[in-house]
């Protein structure tokens, strides 16, 4: 039975997030690594980040930064490589998928996973006491023929992909593109649930995961998170209900825990697995889980083993 299989917690790095008052926060490369290994120590076996600039956070797409943190990632770690696409400010699909393309064809560096969000959702920040959104233009873009363009390319160089949707809307256009033949009925869907400052996606309820649910194919694999808010409550039901998680300061700064880094975020819903009767999963348990292949004989590495305890 999925709800069975062991739990896959993706750490979700750094997003477009300000760092803030929180040292732990990445923007550099080493940065970035640090906080995957930490994460993977944690239990982590999926790791999503964004390239920034070192010194000011700002978004970068350089190919060099992504290729600092893979290098370091692989050397360091077993852990699912998952990089974003190119910034939502590159309207190129050449442009967006250029530093996963870089390594497509080596053995060792090649991501494991890329992010596709199938549609296009205002992503104004709201401010409660104020009662006004801080903007009224900011759109994040995903026509359907810039979808289609990616998951063409992605098709042709055989690059696994994670299904991201902000509503159930998004979940039905991702089916008709699997009825297209361009994306592949094996698929990681990542549910999008949005805080209060963000009302864009849908409301971290069990009765909008159960929608989100009920409109995949029956035992497709699913990941839920929370983007501007805290997940949680979801991460909860979605370790109970035979789902996967997604958390990271990148989502949100659980300010409440203090300065946590992304290490400390992925033990609490690893304990919190543990407590609920679920197995964490290793990332070679998360690629059978996934239907992903083994990574080959020349990408195995001798790492040292994450210092988790088994509660």
């Amino acid at each position: 039975m999925n709800g069975e299989l062991p739990l896959i917690i993706e750490c979700r790095c750094n997003e477009t997030a300000d760092r803030g008052d929180n040292p732990a926060f990445p923007y550099s490369p080493q940065e970035i690594i640090r906080e995957a290994v930490r994460a993977w120590e944690a239990g982590a076996s999926i790791f999503h980040w964004h390239g920034r600039d070192s010194e000011s956070g700002k978004p970068r797409n350089d190919v060099e930064l992504y290729l600092e943190v893979i290098q370091g990632i692989r050397e360091q770690t077993d852990l699912l490589i998952h990089p974003t696409l190119g910034y939502i400010t590159q309207s190129r699909v050449e442009d967006r998928v250029r530093h996963i393309l870089a390594v497509n064809d080596d053995p060792v560096l090649r991501v494991d996973m890329a992010p596709v969000d199938f549609g296009s959702v205002n992503v104004d920040y709201w401010e409660p006491q104020a009662k006004q959104f801080t903007t009224y233009n900011q759109v994040y873009v995903n026509s359907r023929a810039n979808l289609m363009a990616v998951l063409e390319v992605f098709k042709k160089h055989n690059v696994y992909v994670s299904s991201v949707c902000w509503d159930v809307g998004q979940i039905r256009t991702a089916r008709c593109f699997q009825e297209m033949g361009l994306l592949p009925r094996d698929t990681l869907w990542e549910f999008v649930f949005t805080g209060e400052v963000m009302p864009s996606g849908a409301l971290p309820t069990i009765s909008g995961l159960q929608a989100f649910v009920d409109s995949i194919p029956a035992g497709d694999q699913w990941l839920a998170l929370c983007w501007n808010g805290d997940v949680m409550r979801v991460a909860s039901w979605a370790i109970t209900m035979g789902g996967h998680v997604g958390i990271g300061l990148g989502d949100y700064p659980y300010t409440r825990f203090g300065k946590p880094h992304n290490g400390e975020l992925v033990e609490m819903v690893a304990q919190m697995a543990h407590m609920l009767g679920r197995e964490v999963a290793t990332p070679a348990q998360a690629r059978e889980i996934l239907k992903l292949p083994a990574r080959s004989h020349q990408a195995q590495t001798t790492l040292r083993q994450p210092q988790t305890e088994t509660v």
